[in-house]
């Protein structure tokens, strides 16, 4: 969408979060890759927000549909899985995504802060590849 990232000092990212997940159960693995993947897709569909901004709108929408697609397939198997209780996970990763979209908020939606959420986003996207690898090596077994 931008290019490359600027040199900035970023927002915080829950590794500890990410470390936990990956010694998890697959289930709660696939329900936090879904939760995940539905909190970036709120986060980033903000397009009358995005003024500032020099991304190319197509890309964005291209990006979107991308993760809709992945999140939607993922709920399928999410619905195979017994209900279970709302793990503390759900709130933080929740709790994490309020905080990204209150910094862009403060920050009033300015270019250098929308490069920053791209960052994080990149971040998350790299961890929950990981983890679906993980997952879908774990399942093969």
């Amino acid at each position: 969408m931008g290019g490359n990232y600027p040199d900035i000092k970023g927002l915080p990212f829950p590794g500890q979060l990410y470390h936990r997940i990956d010694n998890a159960k697959v289930e709660d693995q696939v329900k936090f890759l879904v939760l995940t993947l539905e909190q970036i897709i709120h986060l980033m569909d903000a397009r009358e927000d995005m003024n500032a901004v020099q991304w190319n709108l197509k890309t964005v929408d291209h990006f979107l549909a991308d993760l809709y697609r992945q999140a939607s397939e993922l709920k399928e198997c999410v619905a195979q899985y017994h209900p279970s209780h709302k793990e503390s996970y759900e709130r933080k990763i929740v709790r994490h995504f309020r905080n990204l979209k209150k910094f862009l908020k403060k920050k009033e939606y300015s270019a250098q802060a929308w490069e920053q959420i791209r960052r994080v986003v990149k971040q998350h996207l790299q961890r929950m590849d990981i983890i679906a690898s993980n997952a879908t090596s774990f399942k093969k077994v």
